[in-house]
């Protein structure tokens, strides 16, 4: 998938089976979608739905669309005006549904006064904690391997990580799969 491809172009690969393509089609979507749906929910809404369930919410609706082949793209050859469409559609449906009598959010009453951190962002202080668990899980793997964890992590596809690393693809698996592992020793020992 190179990055210069036409939503057009991509919606022909993801028809025709190429999961590569619903990645890349996420990935240029996805970030302004969700400043979209940040800009257009009340705080009303934004207090019941993150964001980015809602922003999740529309690209499966899209996806779902896109898979029964109701899909085309417009003459500006964008899906962007079709996302739009769909998003200010979910918040409008989502905010209806939020303020009706028994999920009035004007009635609900918070556990507590934090703001969730997966709308506002990690703290310093979990972006250390994140450094120093990072830093405990590649502790027990090679070089090799830690740059494949590091690889993993940074999101970038297992054949791109296999190419990059001199690995074979059934390495990374196994990597991800033993780094998991570990993982969840370190998170049992917290």
């Amino acid at each position: 998938m190179t990055a210069f491809q036409t939503d057009e172009q991509l919606l022909a690969a993801y028809r025709a089976g190429d999961e590569d393509a619903a990645t890349t089609l996420f990935e240029r979507y996805y970030q302004r979608l969700l400043g979209l749906i940040r800009r257009q929910s009340s705080w009303r809404l934004k207090q019941a739905e993150g964001s980015m369930d809602v922003a999740q919410s529309v690209l499966r609706s899209f996806f779902g669309q896109l898979r029964g082949e109701r899909i085309d793209v417009g003459e500006d050859q964008s899906l962007w005006p079709l996302l739009v469409t769909i998003a200010l559609n979910k918040v409008r449906n989502r905010g209806k549904f939020w303020q009706r009598a028994r999920r009035d959010l004007a009635r609900a009453q918070p556990l507590d006064g934090e703001r969730d951190p997966l709308e506002s962002g990690p703290s310093p202080a979990d972006v250390a904690a994140l450094g120093d668990l990072v830093e405990r899980l590649l502790e027990p793997f090679s070089d090799r391997r830690r740059r494949i964890i590091e690889q993993i992590l940074a999101g970038h596809p297992v054949r791109e990580i296999a190419a990059e690393v001199g690995a074979s693809e059934r390495t990374v698996f196994n990597t991800r799969i033993a780094a998991a592992k570990i993982l969840e020793q370190v998170l049992a020992q917290e």
